[in-house]
């Protein structure tokens, strides 16, 4: 086999998680994305040799994986961003303009 598909969810996976889930198959694939209703149809196409069922199972594997793994990243990111822009404010400003909290 040197093509095969998994069809990934558009309201649970946005294109960002998405594309970077893909980038780390683009060394050995060439992907193919096709947009289907509020899914994402995506075609990992082999560089090389034909890929046996293990390493087919194995490549979805990592790229579930990946999905859920920058999904998570994605809603930290959400969920912290005013936590993250209180340290730059902080860090960055005059110290005088704060408190000291001895």
């Amino acid at each position: 086999m040197k093509t095969f598909s998994v069809v990934v969810d558009k309201q649970i996976f946005d294109d960002t998680v998405i594309s970077k889930a893909i980038y780390w198959h683009t060394e050995n694939f060439v992907i193919d994305r096709k947009q289907i209703g509020n899914s994402e149809s995506i075609t990992f196409v082999t560089k090389s040799n034909e890929i046996s069922e293990t390493e087919k199972d194995n490549v979805l594997q990592k790229f579930n994986q990946n999905l859920n793994d920058f999904k998570l990243r994605q809603i930290i990111h959400q969920e912290t961003k005013d936590i993250s822009t209180i340290l730059y404010i902080k860090a960055f400003a005059n110290n005088d303009d704060f408190e000291e909290y001895e």
